[in-house]
């Protein structure tokens, strides 16, 4: 098995989601994407603090496009689990904690969400 040394992504949970993001790896460009996929029943019950996500009924979803002279490419675009190595082309990415706070839905501050994600070549 391979061990790659993963570079954190710049996520702030704290803007919340959605959120977007563009980077540079080996000198390419990458636009990354986050967005939370919430049931409205979950929505509705607004749990006091933050969910570890999945859950049945939320996750999030990663969409990575390389930039391209053409226009951008998708290379990845999954629902996302924890301490799983996702392949996109010449990368590899990983997601370690994945916590939503529901006010973090379309709105920005510190509610205790937290998601840490990583980024390597393959």
């Amino acid at each position: 098995m391979v061990t790659r040394s993963f570079l954190r992504l710049p996520i702030d949970a704290d803007e919340g989601f959605p959120q977007a993001f563009r980077l540079a790896v080996a000198g390419r460009n990458y636009q990354f994407r986050l967005y939370a996929n919430v049931a409205e029943d979950i929505v509705d019950s607004a749990p006091s603090g933050p969910l570890d996500l999945p859950t049945a009924h939320a996750f999030l979803v990663l969409s990575v496009d390389r930039e391209e002279p053409g226009g951008p490419v998708t290379i990845l675009r999954r629902k996302l689990v924890p301490d799983v190595e996702y392949p996109a082309a010449e990368l590899a990415l990983t997601f370690r904690t994945m916590r939503l706070d529901l006010r973090n839905l379309n709105a920005a501050g510190s509610f205790g969400s937290e998601v840490v994600g990583g980024v390597a070549l393959v």
